[in-house]
C-alpha cells in the first residue's frame, strides 16, 4: 500500500526543514577565541604607539626601519605580562634600553591590553549567545521532526479501528466522534479519541476512561490504557482521551530532603514526572550554595527541564536548551548541577544523564553500583556539558540519587564506598520507607545539625 501523508504530517515536516536551515547559519558563525588574535594585536600595538610614542624622537626608528624587533618586544612583553601579570626585571631593562619612554609605553601596553582583552570577552559573550540560540533552534527543529514522524501514513487503518470501536462502545451509550492515531517510540501506537456520552441517554451519566480503554484493546489486539494525564471519564461535553499501550513495569519513587542548619529554604529542588509515553523521570538540581539564592537557582533549572520534557523533547535535547537557556541570561546567570534519570516502563530501560552532580547508586540483589559523572554544571559552558549512561533494571532494583549534601556527610576518605554500603544495609521494599530510613541515617552522622541541603530520591521497578 502506497504511503499517504498527512498534511499536519507535510506541514511539520517543512516546519522542520526550515528551522534546520536557519540552524545552520548559526554553525558558520566565527569560533570563540581564547587569547587576541592578530589583527587584536596590530590594532592594540597601533593605540600603543598613539598614546606613549606619538612626539617621540625615536617613533620614526622604532615604528620604521626597527618595526617587526619593537613589535616582537612588545609581544614578549605582552607575552610575560599574560604568564606572570607583569614585565620580567629582564624584559624592563630591555625596555629601559631600547626606549626613551619606558614609563609610558609600559602603561600604554597594558591599558591597551586591559582594553583588548575585555573587548575578546564581550564578543566571546556575543559569539555564545548567538551559538545558544542557534541551539535552541536546533533542538526545536528535532522535536518538529519527531513529531511528523509519529503521525500514521495510513487513515485506513484508522477508519477500521473507529469502526469497531463504534460497535464496541455502542453498548456503553458512548459515541465516537473522531479517531487518530500517533506512532510513539518502537513503534507503538497511540490513539487520541473525541468521545461524549449519547444524548438520548440517562443525564449526569458518565462512562469511565478505562471502560473506554477495554473496548479499545480488543478493537486494536492489544492491551491499552488511558495516559498518565487522560480524563478519567466519558461526559455529556465532547472532549478529547488519550490512550496508550499498557506498560509491563510500575514504577514507584519517595524523597527525602533536609535544609542546611540556619537557612530557611533548601537550595536543591526535584521532580518527579510520569509521561505519557511509558517513562518515568526523577531529576535532581542543586543551585550553588544554599539559601533562597540558590533556591531560585534550581527552581528555574527543574521547572524548565519539566516543561521542555512535557512538551516531548527527548532527555538529551531537553538539557542542551536547559544549557543554552542558561547561557542566553546576561545579568543574572545560572549555575546548577542537574542529575536526571529516565526509566523506561515497557522495557526497563534505565538512561541517566549527569551535568555536575553527585554520584547515584542502583542496587540490585544486594549489589551496589556507583553511577558517577565528570562534568560542569549547566550554564558554565556553550557546550552542553553531560554523562549519559544506560543501564538495564530488573524487578525489585534500586535506584538512589542524592545531591552532594548528602554524600559529604559520610564519615571517612572514601565517601561513595561509605553510602555504598550504608545502602546495601537497608532492607525495604517502600521507596518512600527507603528513603526515609537513609536520611535519617545520614542525618544522626551529622549530629542533627545539617551542613549543607540534603536530598534523597528513590525509585524501585516492579513487574505488573
Amino acid at each position: 500500500m502506497s504511503e499517504w501523508v498527512q498534511p499536519e504530517q507535510e506541514q511539520m515536516e517543512q516546519a522542520a526543514e526550515a528551522f534546520f536551515s536557519l540552524a545552520k547559519l548559526f554553525e558558520k558563525l566565527p569560533c570563540q577565541k581564547e587569547r587576541l588574535g592578530d589583527e587584536e594585536l596590530q590594532v592594540l600595538f597601533e593605540n600603543v604607539r598613539n598614546r606613549a610614542c606619538s612626539g617621540c624622537r625615536g617613533e620614526s626608528g622604532c615604528w620604521g626601519g626597527a618595526y617587526f624587533e619593537h613589535c616582537r618586544m612588545l609581544y614578549e612583553l605582552l607575552k610575560e605580562m599574560e604568564q606572570s601579570g607583569e614585565f620580567s626585571a629582564e624584559l624592563r631593562r630591555l625596555l629601559q634600553k631600547k626606549c626613551e619612554r619606558p614609563g609610558q609605553l609600559e602603561l600604554a601596553l597594558l591599558t591597551g591590553y586591559e582594553e583588548a582583552r575585555t573587548n575578546l570577552l564581550w564578543s566571546n559573550r556575543m559569539l555564545e549567545q548567538r551559538q545558544a540560540a542557534g541551539e535552541q533552534i536546533a533542538r526545536t527543529a528535532e522535536l518538529l521532526k519527531r513529531t511528523a514522524e509519529g503521525f500514521t501514513s495510513l487513515p485506513q487503518s484508522e477508519e477500521r479501528i473507529a469502526g469497531r470501536l463504534k460497535r464496541e462502545l455502542w453498548f456503553l451509550h458512548v459515541e465516537v466522534d473522531a479517531v487518530r492515531a500517533f506512532r510513539q517510540e518502537a513503534d507503538r501506537q497511540e490513539y487520541y479519541l473525541t468521545l461524549h456520552i449519547k444524548r438520548h441517554y440517562e443525564k449526569g451519566s458518565i462512562v469511565s476512561a478505562r471502560s473506554v480503554a477495554e473496548a479499545l484493546s480488543d478493537c486494536c489486539q492489544e492491551r491499552m490504557c488511558p495516559a498518565f494525564n487522560c480524563r478519567p471519564a466519558v461526559t455529556a461535553e465532547p472532549m478529547l482521551f488519550h490512550f496508550v499501550p499498557d506498560t509491563k513495569y510500575q514504577f514507584f519513587c519517595g524523597v527525602s530532603h533536609i535544609t542546611k542548619a540556619g537557612e530557611l529554604v533548601s537550595g536543591d529542588n526535584y521532580t518527579l514526572l510520569q509521561k505519557d509515553t511509558g517513562k518515568v523521570v526523577m531529576s535532581l538540581a542543586d543551585g550553588m550554595g544554599s539559601g533562597t539564592a540558590a533556591n531560585l537557582e534550581s527552581e528555574k533549572v527543574i521547572e524548565l527541564l519539566e516543561q521542555f520534557l512535557a512538551a516531548g523533547f527527548p532527555q538529551e535535547s531537553a538539557v542542551r536548551l536547559l544549557n543554552s537557556g542558561m547561557l542566553l541570561q546576561n545579568n543574572s546567570p545560572v549555575f546548577s548541577t542537574i542529575d536526571l534519570c529516565m526509566v523506561d516502563l515497557y522495557n526497563a530501560r534505565c538512561d541517566m544523564m549527569k551535568s555536575g552532580a553527585a554520584p547515584s547508586f542502583i542496587r540490585k540483589d544486594g549489589q551496589i553500583e556507583v553511577i558517577r559523572a565528570n562534568s560542569f554544571p549547566t550554564g558554565v559552558l556553550q557546550q552542553s556539558n553531560y554523562e549519559s549512561m544506560h543501564r538495564q533494571l530488573e524487578p525489585g532494583d534500586n535506584i538512589i540519587m542524592m545531591t552532594d549534601g548528602v554524600l559529604d556527610a559520610m564519615p571517612g576518605e572514601d565517601r561513595e564506598q561509605a553510602m555504598a554500603e550504608l545502602i546495601v544495609r537497608l532492607v525495604t521494599r517502600n521507596a518512600q520507607e527507603y528513603a526515609r530510613r537513609l536520611m535519617e541515617r545520614v542525618y544522626l552522622m551529622q549530629e542533627l545539625n545539617a551542613r549543607d541541603d540534603m536530598t534523597i530520591l528513590v525509585g524501585t521497578i516492579w513487574e505488573k
